[in-house]
């Protein structure tokens, strides 16, 4: 890097700036400047981790970095949430240059290791979208090793299947009602989300904090209120972007997943969105079989020991 000056942090004072520069710069990402400002909103706790690089007085380049912290399993972990560079400014060593800032301030906050690696439950993607080439070869040449890979599928929401009327029926007869969360379910569905573990508990409870909420369920009537047999979720931290999902393996074969997937497809569809994303999936053939959902984006992740 060149007749830059070093990188400092970045302000509330620089958002529009920034939010332009994640424009310019997230060329697969539509909705860039709400990813911007989502994982802005994730480094409330260390503000020192907004990282910014200037060119003749305007912002050439940002990184957004948050620390996750130790478990009883792992060490306190550094995220790179996000290195963007405006096209202008490429090539001139300023990735790397906000890399190694990050990586610095994180160690210094105490991270036992490093990762590029979405940070669920509030994460903007799995790892780094392979179609951003210059980040992977940034990743790749600092020393990071490539993890396992995450797969988006996308759903066309203009031609996909997303009646459940008949099967809703169906269900109704077998004892089984899927409807909208309320904010009335909201502590007894957070207290059996905790047994899915992992980082869905967090991401339903932000669907709950939407108006209307942005997530369906499937119960059964029990003596002390409803048993929930099924959960969905979608636009949790991407408006486009659908899950988590699951559904009790007692409930398992009786098609419980699919009403609630296209139920929450079908709000996306009522939003004005012609396309999802069902973000960092396994199960491809259930969504492709439900609602014809085809391969998307790959996303890499990376890590790296301190």
């Amino acid at each position: 890097m060149t007749n830059l000056p070093a990188a400092r942090t970045a302000t509330e004072h620089d958002l529009p700036a920034l939010r332009s520069l994640a424009r310019a710069a997230l060329v697969h990402d539509s909705d860039a400047e709400d990813v911007f400002d989502l994982l802005w909103s994730q480094t409330a706790g260390h503000p020192q981790l907004r990282i910014l690089v200037e060119d003749e007085g305007k912002p050439a380049g940002v990184a957004l970095a948050a620390l996750r912290p130790a478990t009883a399993s792992a060490p306190a972990t550094g995220h790179i949430d996000l290195i963007a560079v405006h096209p202008g400014s490429q090539s001139r060593g300023i990735g790397r240059a906000l890399l190694t800032r990050a990586e610095e301030l994180l160690v210094a906050v105490g991270a036992g290791r490093l990762m590029i690696r979405g940070r669920p439950p509030y994460y903007a993607w799995p790892g780094i979208d392979i179609r951003y080439t210059r980040a992977v070869c940034l990743a790749e040449s600092t020393g990071y090793t490539r993890g396992p890979e995450g797969l988006n599928l996308s759903v066309d929401l203009r031609t996909a299947p997303l009646g459940t009327a008949e099967d809703e029926a169906r269900l109704a007869a077998a004892g089984v009602q899927v409807r909208r969360l309320t904010a009335a379910d909201e502590k007894p569905f957070l207290a059996w989300m905790n047994q899915w573990g992992g980082s869905w508990d967090g991401e339903a409870a932000r669907a709950l904090t939407y108006s209307p909420p942005r997530g369906h369920v499937a119960v059964r009537e029990g003596t002390d209120g409803p048993v929930y047999v099924g959960f969905a979720c979608h636009g949790v931290n991407r408006r486009s972007w659908f899950g988590p999902m699951g559904t009790e393996s007692s409930e398992r074969g009786l098609g419980v997943g699919t009403v609630l997937l296209r139920r929450c497809l079908a709000d996306q569809r009522a939003a004005g969105l012609d396309e999802a994303e069902i973000g960092w999936t396994a199960p491809i053939h259930f969504y492709a079989r439900a609602v014809d959902a085809q391969l998307g984006r790959v996303f890499w992740t990376y890590s790296k020991d301190v």
